[in-house]
């Protein structure tokens, strides 16, 4: 839920001077639901109290709540306000009830409105009900303030759950079986929550034995961008789970199941374009073809968890935002694969050696991962049948795979500090690529934190390499090298400061890992300053300047950058951000071999970025770019050169009616020769995503995206490409794991030219056509009909 995540700034209209109000909570009895006092931090530890029998939504809808079952419960009021004025009290009440029984933990939110008409609440997809209102619970069940369950809810009872550390954040990834019940009030709105004990880790103990768990509950009002939070959250204090409050009680409840088995089935009719021999292209069709696959979880002890996987599926992960166009280096897209980002934050290194993107299709997989005492730790083993893929029957390496192993294990010093060390490897035919070292991070005080790490790497390629870059990975049969990364930041109410030096030597590569740039230093720093005015239009707002150096290691200077900026938040749901930056960069002959001697670039830009959702069935935003940068894709045998370009981006979300969700975006890039203005290249990108949603488990998703790279060839080595992809699904999902899925995916593409089956003296068969009947012809080059059934079992 977008309005309670923890450091993200939200804003609302404000006229009144508030002031802070602390108050208890404690179990009360029917008569006693006056207002109360909250106690001050620190938290003191309170108790949930044991239920003889559970509740019910309908025991809460009454004003004011009398039920007998909700007076036997713990009973939390006075939530502090955390943006826009934190410690302020909120603009409108809030009160939570908990208890538990054997089996189940209950929560239940009561929240007041002073206009109810304005509570945003829409039937939405699992896990992304947008900038509606909705209430939060986080659970530390092992009390150490690094790692914690989070379940969310609108006020329709949509569900969002994950995983939250200190370090990473939330985790979405993680899907587990609880339920929800909600309903809207005259007043405002009541939502009930069920979360089973099955569902959650925590520490065994004796009969009777209490439990210390840590909480925080939030609640986010989306119309006035507020956030509030009980125990208070203060942005005075950099940490978020440090703050939370230790509740006692939970003993004798039911641990939970130790297996988890998650079968599936999957039926699909594929035509697909197989290009693995450019010489010999051919459409391969399968009527019907059959996969069967399993997803396993075993509980070895207490919250750790082994994970396995066979024959994994993705088919209904949907599609990633395209790149900017214009790279020099590989764009990072996140991973979007249920099995790969799951408690993904136990790899997490300040340098990325889990970037998970690498593997392409594995077959099989295992994951270790979880707590045992102050340790964590994630052990990571999977194969990749992408290399055997890629190269035609025939071929040596044909049919083989590489196999990555990844470990990593953290050690808590204190109370919010860590050390840790990681290693991965990737094996492939004899050739290697293997790398690990130490890292840390260190809380000082409550707003100081420093993280480093300390990396080195070997790698064995198959042999030496003979084109691209001229580097120790592409050029050299083995290489070695370290990379180092330090920096430090500061944050508080109105500053917020970090510096970073990062050092990564000629000979380091990471195939494991997200690598960008060898032999390079780069020390960057960043300073934001925000005013947090209490009342009018704006809520806050603030300069903000970001500068980095960096060079090679015999000292040559490689780019300089800097960019000033100002953000400011209105109050309905508005924000501005403008910035300008100015750099110079060097490419040298060892970049780009065209390249007779260093050239040195210099850049410019001008950016606007404008968000606003002035109503809950809208949301826009845009922006628009321009300046002057390098053309990263010259005419072959030619160096990269200047160009001037503008981009405007503009993306609108429609929830024009309860259960719909229309999200589109259009992004143009515009490349024009900078010395007379002509054409170098446009570049269109139009991505559209429908949703509807007809009840919570069923609902139909509909996703379009137009991608078209229009050259002028003689300033740019770029061809014309246009491709339009379309996504279907139906999902019937009663609960995480149990689920139908319908699907079409399609592809149309105008196909390359060149790409054609060719005769014995290596012309084009015009009797075996691959190309449509002109260049711009879109071709379906890709269907896949398919439906896919799985069921999740308890042991």
């Amino acid at each position: 839920m977008v309005a309670l995540l923890p450091g993200r700034l939200f804003a609302r209209a404000r006229g009144e001077n508030d002031t802070p109000d602390f108050g208890s909570a404690h179990p009360v009895s029917a008569s006693a639901h006056s207002e109360s006092v909250i106690l001050s931090a620190p938290q003191p530890s309170i108790v949930i109290p044991h239920l003889d029998a559970a509740p019910k939504l309908s025991d809460f809808l009454a004003s004011p709540v009398r039920a007998h079952a909700a007076s036997e419960m713990l009973r939390i009021t006075h939530f502090v306000e955390h943006y826009p004025i934190d410690g302020h009290r909120p603009s409108d009440p809030t009160a939570a009830y908990l208890g538990y029984t054997h089996r189940y933990l209950f929560v239940a939110f009561v929240c007041t409105d002073h206009d109810p008409k304005l509570i945003r609440a829409h039937m939405m997809p699992r896990d992304d009900f947008g900038n509606d209102d909705g209430v939060q619970v986080i659970l530390d069940t092992f009390h150490d303030q690094r790692h914690a369950f989070s379940f969310s809810s609108n006020a329709l009872g949509i569900q969002s759950d994950a995983l939250y550390t200190e370090q990473s954040g939330y985790d979405h990834s993680f899907d587990t079986v609880w339920d929800t019940w909600a309903h809207r009030t005259p007043t405002g709105y009541v939502v009930l929550f069920r979360i089973p004990f099955s569902s959650l880790y925590f520490s065994k103990s004796t009969p009777g034995e209490m439990r210390t768990w840590g909480i925080i509950l939030g609640r986010g009002i989306s119309h006035l961008n507020e956030s509030d939070f009980w125990p208070a959250i203060h942005l005075s204090i950099a940490g978020f789970l440090s703050q939370d409050a230790a509740v006692e009680g939970f003993a004798n409840i039911a641990h939970g199941h130790n297996l988890q088995l998650e079968p599936y089935t999957l039926a699909r009719n594929l035509r697909q374009l197989n290009v693995v021999n450019p010489d010999n292209p051919y459409f391969q069709s399968k009527p019907i073809q059959n996969f069967t696959g399993l997803d396993a979880k075993l509980i070895l002890h207490n919250s750790l968890v082994l994970d396995a996987t066979v024959n994994p599926d993705f088919s209904q992960v949907g599609v990633n935002d395209p790149a900017t166009p214009n790279q020099r280096f590989p764009p990072f897209f996140p991973e979007v694969r249920p099995f790969f980002i799951e408690n993904s934050s136990y790899f997490d290194t300040p340098i990325s050696l889990y970037y998970t993107n690498n593997i392409v299709t594995p077959q099989y997989g295992a994951r270790l991962t979880g707590k045992l005492g102050g340790w964590a730790m994630g052990i990571l083993g999977v194969d990749d049948r992408s290399p055997g893929q890629a190269v035609a029957a025939g071929n040596p390496e044909y049919g083989t795979r590489a196999h990555d192993y990844i470990g990593r294990i953290n050690r808590d010093v204190g109370s919010l500090s860590n050390v840790g060390i990681i290693y991965a490897d990737r094996e492939y035919l004899g050739s290697y690529n293997r790398a690990g070292g130490v890292d840390y991070r260190a809380r000082i005080g409550k707003a100081w934190t420093l993280t480093g790490q300390g990396l080195t790497s070997e790698t064995k390629n198959i042999s030496n390499g003979t084109d691209g870059e001229q580097t120790c990975e592409t050029y050299a049969l083995y290489c070695s090298g370290q990379a180092w990364a330090q920096s430090v930041s500061y944050s508080d109410p109105h500053r917020n400061f970090w510096t970073s030096y990062d050092d990564t030597a000629a000979g380091f590569v990471t195939d494991t890992g997200f690598f960008r740039r060898p032999d390079v230093r780069q020390s960057s720093a960043h300073f934001g300053y925000t005013f947090r005015p209490n009342g009018g239009p704006v809520l806050s707002d603030g300069p903000h300047i970001f500068a980095a150096r960096s060079w090679d290691h015999n000292g040559v200077p490689l780019g300089v950058y800097v960019s000033p900026a100002w953000s400011i938040n209105f109050s309905s749901s508005t924000s501005l951000y403008a910035s300008f930056s100015v750099g110079q960069s060097r490419l040298r002959p060892i970049d780009y071999s065209a390249l007779p001697a260093d050239v040195e670039y210099k850049d410019h830009s001008t950016n606007i970025s404008v968000y606003t959702a002035p109503v809950s069935w809208l949301t826009l935003h845009g922006s628009y770019s321009q300046g002057t940068t390098v053309n990263f894709s010259p005419p072959s045998g030619q160096g990269p050169g200047p160009v001037s370009y503008l981009s405007p981006n503009f993306r609108a979300e429609f929830k024009l009616f309860n259960g719909a969700d229309m999200q589109n975006s259009y992004t143009f890039t515009h490349f024009a020769n900078l010395d007379n203005g002509s054409l170098v290249y446009d570049n269109h990108q139009i991505v559209s995503r429908w949703n509807y949603q007809f009840t919570k488990a069923v609902s139909i998703n509909l996703i379009g995206q137009y991608i078209a790279t229009l050259p002028k060839t003689q300033y740019t080595s770029l061809t014309n490409s246009k491709t339009i992809f379309a996504d279907a699904l139906f999902t019937y999902m009663p609960h995480p794991g149990t689920a139908l899925y319908l699907g079409y995916i399609g592809n149309f593409a105008n196909i390359d030219p060149s790409l054609c089956t060719r005769t014995s003296t290596g012309a084009c068969n015009p009797s075996d056509p691959i190309l449509g009947p002109t260049p711009s012809t879109l071709t379906n080059d890709g269907k896949n009909l398919y439906v896919k059934v799985s069921y999740l079992l308890h042991f």
